[in-house]
């Protein structure tokens, strides 16, 4: 048979194979079988592998020609079998065919001798190599099969101890394998080859034998081991150690070569309590290096005091400062590499011992580097080697929604285009190169005023160079209809484009279509978007001249010009001291910085990032400016390079992470600090949170401007952001110098390695990743990326993994063994067999997750989460289960058994079947701070045991901390008996939201009592025919008031009420007749959002807008008003 008619029939097996395997409806027992014959069929695809290095074996020509036409007789067989019941037949036979042949191969087989040819010869080195690496790794991958499930099939009880010493080595060769190949074309000396060969020698050889003599319960009726041929194992050992002593330092050098370059002062942490809990928890295991440990425990944790210093001391940009800080972090992650494989058993005792004895000897000289820089500092020898920049431990004020500077006269000019010009649909384009503020400007015409109350309907989305049709009218739909948007995530492209097409048709819409790169990203769109005579415009902006004139439709395109002088130093003066003046002393210099700066906003900026962290001092500003390069010409490389390089040691990488998300991907700021915190980016403090110091760090970034702020919540805290595409290209070409990241996308195949890869892209192998990658930290999979093999491959092959972001893939069943993992993101997937797999899996995963610190799960709606097993994930902050059903079943039982989560933070969107739960697991969260959820029934259920409430109202005291709290009411807020059973108490609650509940009048004075409170949002509120009055003194704080479908006869607000309130939205509120006319006195009012209401209410917020601008002078006091309600208007004010 020709080579490429086995490999054709091989391959068709083993798919047909794992076909059989994924049917969900086959019994365990058929599934097993299936494994097994799986498994036998690799073991002979080994043999022939070997076949074909092998020399002086002329009686094997004839039985590779069997196994040969085996591969085809199997495929033929399995093609034919479709059901369970006829399964039995075909193994039956299969499996004697594969025995006979077994016998024959055992009979003539010897000491496999490996012809070195084709290691010398074969120009194709890669080839080779990559052979070899797929070669060691089916060979462990098989060995390991025989040990690890006891109740399977190929499960060899006899021998275990054996079969894992000789598993232990052969993982050192594979390590060392995949180092190899991953960086030598083709053997460089003929020892070179002559160890290759030996090599592949020995490691086929403990294959064939662990084949021969240990192949499980599938021959049950076939006496396998031969009495004596099992010392063959000790002579492998024999064989094999020599090869791992020899690699030992090949294996440490290339696990230190994919460290990262640059590390998160906080991962030291990670170690030291990791550690702790391993010696707890294996005890039995680590007894062999439990000295060792100690010894390093107590290195690491005198050296805690330096890597704090590092974030709060003003010379920490010193190179050696920063070299010993690496070198001892690198140090943890070789530590926690060590433990894992003592506990798992994966490498022998002697090298284990010999690295953590090496490792010893290392911290103890940092440790004496440290002592010699302490010392030199002590003695004033020392000094900052920049005197320019102020201490970085402080985080600057973020700055954003700012008055845009300059192009005044290009605003006017399209402001015009918008709500004047012609009655026809017109496209506005902007064009430009990168960093001269398209976005900026195309975003400030979209928000303005006047603009705002010109058009029905307004929407927005950012195309980028990656894009997706779907995505793009999924995203636009959301903000023509709303969040309902989501349900139609299912529909086709054609569908979606047809329904924005219909809503449009009637409206006068804008649409803001940002970053166009592609005529085709045009095309994709265009046909949604209707002329319709009624002044309908689209704004696009693209760097790309050719794609504004090919979307030029009456308008003609705008090419964006560059600041002038006056602009440039008007925008670098803002950015760095904001509203107040600049002294005269630094007028002079920084308009000549403004000048090195090309006229181009984005470098500007940047630079202004630079002096906001400098001191206030001429010759400290002549510095910056001699650092910059006189004539940048529109390229803002060199600038970024240079803020990228005076950043503090520990905020660099956090900003290079930002090279992981997509581009022009709004990112929320919860999830960007709670990844740094589980990457161990993060140094702890005592008296701060982990999430209070990761903001100031993104406080920090967005003050230099290398980072936007897109999105706040009332009280100015930064609650969204993105970095400019310039900033995005940078931070993943650095990220990937610096060993940090790697982006991969589409099809793109890639043998680098890192320890965090971001994976976007319709297809990506992950199963092509050997055990070379066993030690990636992170894995990121953005929407679209389909992976080919089953995520369980993930959690199989991946097992250090700190971060698993799957918040776009689907998955049917949970990891079980990824003990290190600290922040998981996925989305349950639906169907019949996940909804049958659920209940054992998330049991299994909550388990043994003690190290988990951030869980959120979408798409397990209606899914139940018994609150009880939760109880091991003790390090829990942030929990997000999507309306999974909470349940206490036994109340006693959860009190007795259920450890208080001391350190859970947030609990979002579980949905409780009665209010009595809500309390119960209050009482077990004491430090929670923000709270969303529902409420299924609103009667308070009383089970065994507990005392009958007899109280009309029952106040519910909630934690002392708890500042965000959101509840709404399962089902239809139309039904009676759906009024809130309870009263609120909560001393610092800041942001409430009720939905879906009656109110009576106790419910209103207690929400008033709340002392601390700023946002207040009412949605679907009755209260019938009682009037809602607001006295003097109360809401004392209240900033923000969102009333939306409130449902009340009436609203009586007294004079001294609401003294700080800034915004006041009113949505779909038909029953409201007016909003009182003192709201018109309140002088912290900044703006009224009406929308949908009746006319009546309209000319009351008309009214106060009077009193406000042309009374009381506040020019700054606005008021929009729609007969239509907008979905996107409000998110500046969520918290």
């Amino acid at each position: 048979m020709s080579s490429n008619r086995y490999l054709s029939s091989k391959n068709r097996l083993f798919e047909r194979l794992q076909q059989l395997d994924d049917i969900f409806y086959f019994p365990n027992t058929t599934k097993d079988t299936v494994r097994f014959v799986k498994r036998e069929f690799k073991f002979l695809d080994i043999f022939l592998s070997l076949q074909s290095f092998t020399y002086e074996c002329p009686n094997m020509l004839d039985v590779v020609q069997k196994v040969q036409a085996l591969f085809e007789d199997a495929l033929f067989d399995f093609s034919e079998l479709y059901l369970a019941e006829y399964f039995d037949l075909c193994p039956f036979i299969v499996q004697n065919k594969i025995w006979s042949i077994k016998m024959e191969i055992r009979a003539k087989y010897s000491f496999p001798k490996i012809s070195s040819s084709p290691f010398s010869a074969n120009k194709d080195g890669i080839a080779i190599l990559n052979f070899f690496t797929k070669f060691i790794d089916t060979v462990v991958e098989n060995l390991c099969d025989l040990v690890v499930d006891s109740c399977s099939l190929l499960y060899v009880p006899e021998n275990k101890e054996h079969t894992e010493d000789v598993l232990k080595e052969l993982k050192l060769v594979q390590y060392f394998v995949c180092f190899v190949s991953e960086r030598f074309i083709e053997p460089q000396s003929q020892y070179h080859v002559s160890f290759f060969t030996h090599v592949l020698a020995v490691v086929g050889h403990a294959s064939m034998l662990a084949w021969f003599y240990l192949s499980g319960r599938g021959y049950e009726n076939q006496d396998v081991i031969v009495v004596g041929e099992i010392n063959v194992f000790l002579f492998l050992q024999m064989e094999l150690k020599p090869i791992s002593t020899v690699i030992y330092p090949t294996i440490r050098k290339a696990f230190q070569s994919k460290l990262p370059r640059i590390h998160g002062l906080g991962y030291v942490d990670f170690l030291l309590n990791n550690l702790k809990e391993f010696q707890s928890r294996h005890s039995n295991s680590l007894a062999s290096v439990t000295n060792q440990i100690l010894i390093i425990q107590k290195e690491l944790e005198s050296l805690q005091p330096f890597l704090k210093a590092i974030t709060e001391g003003r010379d920490n940009d010193l190179d050696k400062i920063h070299r010993c800080a690496t070198q001892l972090i690198g140090k943890a992650y070789e530590v926690e590499y060590i433990v894992d494989a003592c506990i798992c058993k994966e490498a022998p005792v002697w090298f284990l011992e010999r690295w953590l004895l090496d490792i010893i000897e290392e911290i103890t000289v940092i440790r004496a580097d440290v002592a010699k820089i302490q010392e030199k500092k002590m003695a004033g020898d020392t000094k900052n080697t920049s005197t320019s920049h102020a201490s970085s431990s402080s985080a600057s004020t973020p700055r954003m929604n700012e008055e845009i500077v300059g192009f005044k006269d290009v605003i006017e000019k399209l402001r015009d285009q918008l709500i004047k010009g012609t009655r026809g649909r017109d496209v506005i384009s902007i064009s430009g190169m990168p960093g001269l503020g398209k976005t900026t400007l195309a975003y400030r015409l979209y928000s303005d005023r006047l603009v705002v109350s010109h058009f029905d309907i307004r929407a927005q989305c950012c195309v980028s160079q990656e894009y997706s049709r779907k995505n793009l009218l999924l995203v636009i739909l959301r903000d023509v209809i709303g969040k309902d948007s989501k349900s139609r995530e299912s529909c086709a492209d054609h569908e979606l484009a047809d329904e924005l097409r219909r809503v449009l048709l009637s409206k006068r819409y804008l649409v803001l279509l940002d970053d166009v790169w592609e005529a085709s990203a045009w095309d994709d769109l265009i046909g949604c978007f209707q002329d319709t005579n009624n002044g309908s415009r689209i704004i696009v902006t693209t760097r790309n001249n050719e794609v504004a004139n090919y979307a030029r439709f009456r308008s003609d395109p705008l090419s964006l010009r560059m600041f002038n002088d006056d602009e440039s130093w008007e925008l670098l003066r803002k950015k760095v001291f904001g509203e107040e003046r600049c002294p005269p002393l630094l007028n002079n210099i920084g308009q000549q910085i403004a000048k090195k700066c090309g006229r181009l906003p984005l470098s500007i900026a940047l630079v202004g990032g630079i002096l906001a962290e400098t001191e206030k001092k001429e010759e400290c500003w002549e510095q910056v400016g001699n650092n910059l390069v006189p004539h940048i010409h529109g390229d803002s490389r060199s600038i970024i390079e240079h803020s990228y390089r005076i950043l503090p040691y520990h905020i660099k990488l956090c900003f290079l992470y930002f090279g992981a998300f997509l581009e022009d991907s709004v990112i929320n700021v919860s999830k960007l600090t709670r990844m740094w915190i589980s990457e161990g980016f993060i140094k702890c403090f005592e008296g701060k949170s982990l999430e209070d110091i990761a903001e100031g760090y993104l406080g920090n970034l967005i003050g230099r401007n290398l980072v936007m702020g897109t999105k706040r919540s009332i009280g100015g805290k930064i609650k969204a952001c993105r970095i400019h595409d310039l900033l995005h290209d940078f931070c993943k070409e650095r990220a990937k110098k610096e060993n940090l990241l790697l982006w991969i996308k589409r099809d793109q195949n890639t043998r680098q390695f890192s320890h965090r890869m971001s994976i976007y892209g319709e297809r990506y192998h992950t199963e092509e990743r050997s055990s070379c990658w066993s030690h990636v930290d992170s894995i990121i999979l953005h929407y679209n990326c389909l992976v080919v093999g089953t995520v369980s491959h993930i959690f199989r092959s991946f097992k250090f993994l700190k971060v698993l972001d799957l918040e776009f893939t689907s998955i049917g069943s949970f990891p079980s063994d990824l003990v290190y993992l600290r922040y998981f993101a996925a989305t349950w997937e639906s169907g019949y067999s996940a909804a049958k797999a659920w209940k054992s899996s998330i049991s299994s995963f909550t388990a043994n997750r003690w190290n988990l610190e951030t869980l959120i799960l979408k798409g397990a709606r209606g899914r139940k989460l018994p609150p009880i097993t939760l109880c091991e994930m003790v390090k829990l902050r942030h929990l997000h289960i999507y309306e999974c059903k909470f349940t206490i079943k036994n109340a006693e039982e959860y009190l007795e058994n259920c450890k208080t989560l001391y350190d859970l933070r947030t609990l979002s969107y579980p949905c409780f079947s009665c209010v009595l739960d809500v309390e119960m697991i209050l009482r077990n969260t004491p430090n929670l701070r923000e709270l969303r959820c529902q409420v299924h029934g609103t009667k308070f259920y009383y089970r065994e045991n507990f005392q009958r409430q007899t109280e009309k109202y029952y106040v519910l005291n909630f934690p002392a901390q708890l500042e965000m709290l959101q509840i709404s009411r399962k089902s239809s807020f139309h039904i009676d008996e759906n009024t809130l059973p309870f009263c609120i108490s909560s001393p610092n609650l800041k942001n409430l939201r009720l939905e879906k509940f009656h109110l009576h009048p106790r419910h209103f004075s207690a929400i008033a009592s709340l002392q601390n409170l700023k946002v207040l949002k009412l949605k679907y509120i009755l209260s019938g025919s009682i009037k809602w009055k607001v006295s003097n003194g109360e809401f004392l704080q209240l900033e923000v008031l969102e009333l939306d479908d409130l449902r009340i006869g009436g609203w009586i607000v007294e004079d001294d009420a609401f003294p700080n309130l800034q915004h006041l939205i009113l949505l779909e509120c038909k029953s409201l007749k007016e909003i009182p006319s003192c709201f018109g006195d309140i002088s912290s009012l900044k703006s009224i959002k009406v929308e949908e209401c009746n006319e009546s209410v309209n000319k009351s917020a008309r009214d106060i807008w009077n009193t406000q601008v042309e009374d009381y002078q506040n020019y700054g006091f606005e008021v929009f008003i729609s007969a239509t309600r907008h979905y996107y208007s409000y998110s500046d004010y969520e918290d």
